[in-house]
């Protein structure tokens, strides 16, 4: 099992350079095996400048977006500026794509379809592969790729897992640690690589889990809300079917999604001032249901039986968005208590 570890770069904040640079060495001696960014210009530092400065500051982790979308960038400003990122880390950047979330929605933009979506990548993969590529009709180019820099998707729904197993590299696979949930995204990566004629044994998964170290399972809960939330409200976008949702959750979701402040998507309880969306996950009596599903949460031991259980369940590699408070810590416990045991 590998662990992959999401951050931001905040440049607003008191030694937020030094904090992110920091910490991106930090996953990199802990033992962890990626260390990406997120792609949200509203909320934080730009996109590939801090890819640079994680490149710059590491040596042997792979590198890349956790999560970019299709609609912020033309397709060959962003073949451009992940490959100059993987020049610079001598091969290790990998390019990941979604729909889109805090990134277009504080753009006043709604999410990409799948055929947007699809397209984009497809456009990506030529121009790395031929150097041109027909793109909303029109004949683009890209003429000094070094190399087909592999392109991940985080889909947490039925079309988006087939998506990914017909076109991506990697998927972060967002549906959540529920059993038929883990066995529906297999099965639904492996008909999309089938209809492309792959095997699914070429695509790397991960699963995308919120996290937190506490005293116990409520204190680690507590100091991570807004992030429980934060993939609760993508899991209540678009169809309730083929996601494994209760009839009674999903009008809670559908609250939680109307009512859910994009420009607050990266609260930190303790860091960033007052929480707009934290209240919402006792409020709309989501808590139980959001943790169970999509987080890693408690005490060191609790920790170990959660991992352990979730290896047997079928989960692979776990790649964590860092929205704990004590993000220092989080990686030093991971190093000391947690990857040594599963890697």
């Amino acid at each position: 099992m590998k662990f992959a570890f999401g951050h931001a770069l905040h440049p607003d904040r008191p030694n937020g350079l030094g904090e992110f640079i920091d910490l991106s060495r930090l996953a990199e001696e802990m033992g962890f095996a990626m260390v990406m960014m997120g792609d949200t210009p509203a909320l934080a530092g730009e996109h590939f400048t801090s890819l640079t400065l994680i490149a710059q500051n590491t040596s042997k982790v792979r590198l890349g977006s956790f999560i970019s979308n299709p609609l912020m960038r033309h397709p060959v400003v962003a073949t451009g500026g992940i490959a100059t990122v993987d020049a610079l880390a001598n091969g290790r950047a990998f390019f990941g794509l979604s729909s889109g979330d805090s990134g277009v929605y504080n753009l006043g933009m709604k999410p990409a379809t799948q055929a947007q979506l699809e397209e984009y990548i497809v456009t990506m993969q030529s121009l790395f592969d031929r150097g041109e590529a027909v793109f909303e009709g029109q004949t683009v180019r890209f003429n000094w790729a070094q190399r087909r820099i592999p392109i991940y998707m985080a889909p947490g729904g039925p079309k988006g897992l087939r998506l990914a197993g017909r076109i991506a590299d990697g998927v972060f696979i967002e549906s959540g640690f529920q059993q038929d949930a883990i066995d529906d995204a297999y099965a639904q990566i492996a008909a999309g690589a089938a209809e492309a004629g792959r095997s699914p044994d070429n695509i790397e998964m991960w699963w995308h889990a919120r996290a937190c170290f506490g005293d116990d399972r409520d204190d680690a809960i507590e100091k991570i809300q807004s992030g429980i939330l934060g993939i609760g409200n993508r899991l209540g976008r678009f169809q309730q079917e083929g996601k494994f949702i209760p009839d009674h959750i999903w009008p809670k979701l559908q609250e939680l999604k109307r009512r859910y402040d994009f420009l607050h998507h990266e609260e930190v309880k303790g860091k960033t001032g007052e929480l707009a969306n934290a209240h919402l996950l006792n409020e709309l009596g989501l808590r139980d249901y959001l943790a169970d599903r999509f987080a890693i949460v408690g005490d060191v031991d609790q920790w170990i039986e959660r991992i352990a259980t979730l290896r047997e369940m079928g989960v692979k590699n776990i790649a964590f968005t860092a929205l704990m408070p004590d993000k220092k810590g989080f990686l030093e416990t991971m190093g000391q208590h947690i990857v040594p045991r599963f890697s």
